[in-house]
């Protein structure tokens, strides 16, 4: 399991079990008045649909995966963003 430290703007998640619906990319981490920190999410090819997630809740493999980077073999990492 992936600690929290682990989650960084620009990840990408999925939904486990919709892995034919777009992947969600971490647009900001907020942690407001001593709550537990949170993820907010754009869903890929449309960042006006967002959700927020607590990234305990990212770093649970029952309920999302990690997107794994696409490289480039002649540029490196390509963004989804």
């Amino acid at each position: 399991m992936a600690s929290k430290t682990d989650i960084v703007i620009g990840d990408r998640f999925r939904k486990v079990g919709s892995f034919q619906m777009p992947a969600w990319t971490v647009a900001r981490i907020s942690c407001a008045n001593d709550k537990l920190p949170h993820a907010h999410l754009e869903k890929d090819g449309n960042p006006n649909d967002s959700i927020t997630v607590g990234l305990l809740a990212l770093t649970d493999s029952t309920l999302y995966r990690k997107v794994p980077d696409t490289v480039d073999a002649e540029n490196g990492p390509v963004s989804h963003h």
